[in-house]
């Protein structure tokens, strides 16, 4: 039994699309407070390494997300 499948066995490939959508709207939430926090902090001056390195850390993290949607087939 899985986290994501609690029925069991593996599911089929549109309910692995729809919890790769899920995780795309997930991630693209965090990425848009990431890319605000990233910008207000470069207008205001303040070291922003810290927050744009997250930032690229969940642009990956998207990209990856949107490849193995996309190469689910659904």
């Amino acid at each position: 039994m899985g986290l994501f499948n609690p029925g069991g066995g593996t599911g089929d490939a549109r309910s692995k699309a729809q919890r790769l959508e899920v995780l795309l709207g997930i991630l693209g939430v965090f990425a848009l407070m990431a890319t605000i926090q990233t910008v207000v902090l470069e207008v205001r001056g303040e070291p922003a390494g810290s927050s744009a390195a997250l930032l690229a850390a969940l642009l990956l993290a998207l990209w990856l997300t949107w490849r193995a949607r996309r190469n689910t087939g659904v």
